[in-house]
């Protein structure tokens, strides 16, 4: 599965749709663009979780957002921007207020990978359409443990990692279930 400039994702646990703006074509394979909207009441869309190397930078477009950095809960309003270093733990804005957030997503890596903006932007899409068929849980992630580690591997592999869990036991669950995962014909990324 290639993912373009232009495709939308929809989260069906949220509400919110994100548009892709920028891809490894646009950026080098330096990171990608979004443009996300979330309708009031929306929530987080993925778990607090952390980076290696990744820079991530909010632009809050309209509307008012929630997020949390480093453990700390903030809000941010239109015309402001949140950058989010490496190694941070953080949650993605959510909306906070009665009328629709808006925001663009500027993540940029510290060296090109273009397998890394394709996986990424992959498992995005692939865990809204196993929300929509009811294989998530309220988080978002996936209920099959074959899945969730399978998942994990692909994101681990380019240094991203759940912040409720220790990187060491991420890194064996990824290796070792994540492994057997794929050899039971899971993947990270369907091919829808």
């Amino acid at each position: 599965m290639v993912v373009r400039v232009g495709e939308v994702v929809a989260n069906p646990l949220t509400g919110s749709r994100l548009t892709i703006i920028e891809t490894e074509s646009e950026t080098a394979g330096l990171g990608f663009g979004l443009e996300v909207s979330c309708p009031p009441g929306a929530g987080a869309d993925i778990p607090e979780h952390f980076h290696l190397d990744w820079t991530e930078r909010f632009t809050i477009l309209s509307g008012i957002a929630r997020y949390r950095l480093d453990g700390a809960e903030r809000t941010a309003e239109a015309g402001e921007a949140l950058t989010f270093p490496p190694r941070l733990r953080h949650v993605h804005p959510w909306n906070g207020g009665d009328s629709e957030l808006v925001y663009r997503q500027e993540t940029r890596f510290q060296t090109p990978s273009p397998q890394a903006v394709q996986d990424t932007l992959g498992v995005f899409g692939t865990l809204y359409r196993m929300a929509a068929r009811g294989e998530t849980n309220a988080q978002g992630l996936p209920r099959n443990p074959l899945q969730l580690a399978v998942t994990m591997k692909l994101l681990t592999q380019h240094g991203g990692f759940d912040a409720a869990i220790p990187v060491s036991a991420q890194k064996l669950m990824a290796a070792m279930l994540g492994s057997l995962a794929e050899r039971l014909g899971y993947r990270a990324v369907d091919d829808a």
